[in-house]
Order: structure tokens, then sequence, then C-alpha cells
């Protein structure tokens, strides 16, 4: 098992003459007293958290995929903010909660050229001093070796509590990838200017869904554990091994109080334990407190409290940090010599956007070779391939993306007992706005394809796995997809066309097939792959060329390694048949698809559309660029509504 080591290394924090805003005035998370109001004669101090999360490897404020600066991005546009809020403050700790190795062109240059220097993101935390950190789930998209060598290079702990290499009889007893918890000796000030050392633990916990997400990179050398499980066995551990408070890093969204076990949101769950004094979650790309959660009993979004403790979810990409000022009291006797009296969570507002001049020349060689990297051309685009109405109508981009993975596997199977079998290969637009922003979506003019070009296109390090699938299993994966469209009534006007719960992301199109979706019907399955309305259907007419698809038929469905492994989690009891998977990652593969003909693209075919619904008009939201490829969806008589204040123009779409 292992054995949790304690970082002892302290950080003399010089006091200051007076306190940050929220200093004194914090309610109490617990009691809801004043901390004004308990016992004198016992020393009180401030202790602020700053925490990132979801950076993605967005660490320069630049946009490698559109080559060109963007203020509104990346840890340097925010490394004033961090700086100025650490000097508001005595003190101060800094954590990251997860997801900061994979998600630009940065990331994929730094996996897959040779270097020998640390990665880039870990130069970022290294050069801005974090405490500590947790780990998401795509930490482990490039695998467990590049992962390791990552983390190598990182000058601070890396906590996770419930991923493992071999579980063991209990969560206790696991033997866990990264320690599941550390404490962190640092030297504060109370508020007499007297200094003491503080006890904080730190534990991690991210998405247990990751043994099945990366299953084929990984190959098995990753199991996992519900949070709450690895929480209630190693929390006592950690308060009793000295903890004065407990931080929890929860790389998870915020969900309910009793969620299911291996919940993939958990957080509001993991703060009601009684050890955790705050939470930092994350995974979702959603900012808390703030005005997109609803109140419940158990979510506060406006004191930012989850079960009555409090948290922050700094949104993704560095957009945003999220800021906890607890207020805590030295305790007169026992083990335990603080705790928290009272709280203030926030998100806090961008201030200078120019990368502290450490980081900046830290970042400067990484930048640079980046960026000679992703402007690398590999071909040309015939058109336009972008991902504006891509969950709206067929899209050159996501055709593109399909035929390279069919012609792969064709070619791999070539001779052998399936290629026979119809083969067919689905798409998914990732960059589709959403929780991303109006600046989220493809967005390649026609000419020179380059290396950014397929982090646009295909943003993950996802593998090619081919399953064999029924016609009824096919029909019910398109289903799935359908769950990002609200149910509309015949007649309505302007009704939101997607379900704001569920990412665009999970929407996917099979350009081999034809069909038509119903959205009068109700979703058959939930955001989650759950199958909610068994008689509904959405997916009408399914045909192959020029047929229908019969059900009992079996075909070839080209998909990539999450895809798979979010299929075995839907539906458990399905016998999920691999025929072929060789390691070859997406990107490379639409890479040599480009690099082996002059041109590619073409204008999207309609094999797929929304099933009439006259008098019914839907509204669609969409990023700076749409407005010049309005011809995509000329069959549902677009019209500009508005722009709000995210930036998204918003279109009239007629059904």
């Amino acid at each position: 098992m292992y054995q949790v080591p304690v970082a002892s290394v302290a950080r003399s924090l010089k006091p200051k003459d007076s306190e940050a805003e929220a200093g004194h005035q914090l309610s109490d998370a617990t009691t809801g007293q004043s901390a004004g109001c308990q016992p004198a004669g016992r020393p009180l101090a401030s202790l602020r958290l700053i925490a990132t999360s979801d950076l993605h490897a967005s660490v320069m404020p630049y946009d490698y995929c559109a080559n060109r600066p963007n203020a509104d991005l990346g840890l340097g546009a925010i490394s004033q903010q961090i700086a100025e809020a650490r000097g508001e403050a005595r003190n101060c700790l800094l954590f990251d909660n997860g997801d900061f190795l994979q998600g630009s062109p940065l990331a994929d240059y730094a996996a897959t050229a040779r270097r020998r220097r640390a990665h880039p993101v870990i130069t970022a935390f290294n050069t801005l001093g974090y405490d500590a950190a947790t780990l998401g789930n795509h930490e482990f998209d490039y695998g467990l070796r590049f992962l390791s060598e990552v983390l190598a290079e990182a000058r601070f702990p890396v906590v996770s509590a419930n991923i493992a290499t071999r579980l063991g009889t209990s969560p206790a007893r696991d033997e866990t990838l990264m320690p599941p918890f550390t404490i962190l000796r640092r030297q504060i000030f109370d508020d007499e200017g007297n200094a003491h050392i503080l006890r904080i633990g730190v534990i991690g916990f991210a998405p247990p869904q990751i043994a099945e997400w990366d299953r084929d990179t990984l190959g098995g050398q990753v199991q996992t554990r519900d949070i709450l499980a690895a929480a209630r066995a190693w929390l006592p551990r950690l308060r009793a091994q000295g903890a004065d408070i407990i931080v929890a890093l929860a790389h998870t969204g915020i969900g309910t109080l009793d969620p299911e076990d291996g919940s993939e949101n958990a957080a509001t769950a993991l703060a009601a334990l009684a050890e955790i004094d705050a939470v930092v979650a994350g995974h979702s790309h959603q900012t808390f407190p703030g005005p997109n959660f609803p109140s419940s009993p158990d979510v506060d979004p406006v004191r930012g409290l989850l079960a009555g403790k409090p948290a922050v979810m700094p949104g993704h990409s560095a957009n945003h940090v999220g800021i906890i000022d607890l207020r805590l009291q030295r305790l007169g006797s026992g083990g335990r010599r603080w705790h928290v009296v009272g709280s203030q969570a926030r998100i806090g507002q961008r201030s200078d956007r120019t990368p502290t001049p450490a980081l900046h020349q830290a970042l400067a060689p990484d930048h640079r070779a980046a960026l000679a990297w992703s402007r690398r051309q590999l071909g040309a685009a015939a058109v336009p391939l972008h991902t504006h109405f891509a969950t709206a109508a067929p899209s050159a981009a996501l055709a593109l993306i399909a035929e390279a993975k069919a012609g792969h596997v064709a070619k791999a199977l070539a001779g052998t007992a399936w290629s026979d079998l119809p083969l067919l290969s689905s798409a998914t637009p990732f960059r589709g706005g959403g929780r991303g922003g109006p600046a989220n979506f493809t967005e390649i003019p026609t000419g020179p394809l380059r290396m950014r070009n397929l982090s646009d296109l295909y943003p993950f390090p996802n593998t090619i796995v081919t399953l064999l699938m029924t016609g009824a299993e096919i029909a019910d994966w398109l289903e799935r997809s359908t769950a990002i469209f609200r149910q509309i009534t015949p007649g309505a006007v302007d009704a939101p066309l997607h379900d704001d719960s569920v990412p665009s992301f999970l929407f996917e199109t099979i350009p081999q097939l034809s069909y038509a979706i119903d959205l009068s019907q109700p979703a058959r399955f939930d955001g989650q792959g759950r199958l909610v309305q068994p008689d509904a259907r959405r997916i009408t007419g399914l045909r192959f060329g020029d047929r229908p698809v019969d059900p009992h038929e079996e075909f070839l469905l080209v998909t990539n390694s999450h895809r798979a492994g979010r299929a075995r989690l839907q539906d458990p009891s399905a016998d999920l048949q691999v025929v072929f998977t060789d390691g070859a990652r997406v990107q490379s593969v639409i890479a040599a698809h480009v690099q082996s003909r002059p041109c590619v693209g073409a204008m999207p075919q309609r094999n797929w559309h929304f099933l009439p619904m006259p008098g019914t008009s839907v509204r669609i939201a969409a990023g700076d660029g749409a407005a010049l490829h309005l011809s995509d969806i000329a069959t549902y008589r677009p019209q500009a509504l508005s722009r709000d204040a995210e930036g998204f123009t918003h279109y009239r779409l007629h059904l």
C-alpha cells in the first residue's frame, strides 16, 4: 500500500498591516455565527485558497488553432490575477484541480515532440508556485508512461485517492497511482501578526469512469474507486495524521447529495462529509458560484456553498480562478489545532491580462516551438471545414473525420473475414460552442491544412476502435446522440434547440447512413446514455444506401476509444464486441489521410435532417464566423435574431 508522504517545507509569509476585504466579516459556513462572536482569547487567522481547473494546456494567451492571440484564455492571462489575489491576503495556497495536460496544439506538440524540457504546463505551475494539484481524466489520454515522465518534473505534490494500479480488499488497501493525500505544513500569521504552523490536508479525486474511458490507452494498468468510497476510507487517516483543515481537490461535477455508486458528479456529496472543510470542483467546465446553477437545499450558488461547505468551480481554459477565503480559529486543545469558523467563496474577475514577466520568460521557448510545429502544412482543404451548425445539419468537417477513419480501417481489414460487412464511421463536433463559449467552434478556411488544424478538427488523442453492431444497436447509438436536443412542441416559436445540460460533443453522426430526427418526440436516452423513455424514437427512416437498415443486420462501426468506453458504461450488460483496434490515434489517421491526397473535403451531403414541423421554429447559438456558412442550413431558412452577452449569435431555424 502506498506510504503517504507529508510535505514539510514551510513557506514564510510576511505579515501585512491589513487583511483582505473579506477577511474579518466572513459568515460561518457551518454554524451561521459571525467570526467576531467566537470565544475571546483564541487566535483568529485568515487563509485564502486560489484554484484553477480544467486548464487543458491553455497556458499562454494564444489560440493556436486560430493562430492568433486570445487574451481571454490561458493561465498566462490570469497570472497577474493570481498574483493580485495573493497580494491581498497574508496566507495563501494555490491549487490546480486536474485536466491540465491535454486540450490544445501546445499539448499535442508536447506529447509528440522529442523534448528535454519539462512539460510547459508543469513549467507554468512550477513558475507560479502551485502548492498542490490533482489528476483529471484527461491526464491519462497520452498513457501512463507519459504522465509519469511529466509529473517527475513537478515541484509540488500531486494527489489522487481513487485511482489505483491495484485494488485492495478495501479502498484504504488500494495501491494508489499517486499519494491519496498530502499534508502541507505552512507558516501563517494570525490577526495579531503572530506566526503559527498550519497543517493543511489536501486530498484528490477524479471521475471513476477513467478506467473505461481510457481502457485502450491504459491497457488495464489503472483501476478506479467510487469517489465517496475512497473519501470515506482516506479522510479519517488524513485527519489522524494531523491535518488541521482539509481541502478536497475534486475533479468532478456538482451533483446530488446522494449520488449513485460510481457517479461522475459527486462534489456535493463529497462536501457533505464531516472531515472536509472546502471543495474545489471541476470537470464540467462550469463556474460556481454563479447564476447558472439552480438553488437547492444543498447547493447555494450565491454564497458558494455545497452542503454548507465553501466551494468553487473555476470554469475551464483559465477563463476564471476560484477563490475561497477561510476564517480560522485556534482550538484550545486536542490534536486538531485550528478549525473553520467562516468562509467566503467566489469566482475571481480578470484584471491585467498580460502574463507575469517570470511566466512569460519561462514559457517563451515552448510557445515558439509549438507555433513552428503547429504551422507545418499537411495538405489542403477544398471547402471550409467548420462546426458552427454541425448539430443542425451535415458538416464537411465531420464528413472528413468519418472518411479518414473508415479508410484507415477498410485498408486494415482488407482480405479478412470482416471485409464483407458494411463499414460505418461516426464523427463528433468536439468544438461545438456550449460551455466552451462562442470561440469554441472549428473554423478552417479553404486552403492549406496545417498541424494546428488537426487539433481544431479532433482535439483528443483517442485511438481507433471498430465495433461489431446490429442495425438495432446502431439505431440506439444515434438515439443517444440526439439527447442534446430538447423536445419541441409543434407550433412553438423560437424554442431552444439544445438542452444546455447535455454537452454538444455527445452528438454524433454517421455519414454512411441517412435518417431524420423527430424533435417532437422525447429523448429515448438521457445525457448519461441511460434509457429513460423506452417507447420513444427520434431516429426515423434509417437507411443504408437504398435500403432500410435491418435491426438484425450486422455492421462495423468505426468509433474511438473514449466512445467505446462510454458505451460500456452506458450499458454494462451489452456484449460490446471489438473487431479491430491498432492503437492508432485518430489525429494521426486524419493526418495520413490528408497527406495522401492533393486536396480533401467536399460539400456535405444531406444524409440527415430534422423531420419537418410546419409552423415551428427553434433557436440555435453560433459563433462569430457562422454568418459565412448559412448556406449549410439554408433549408431551414435561417434568420439572425440577436447577440447575447457571452458573444453567441442566435439564429432562428424554421422546421
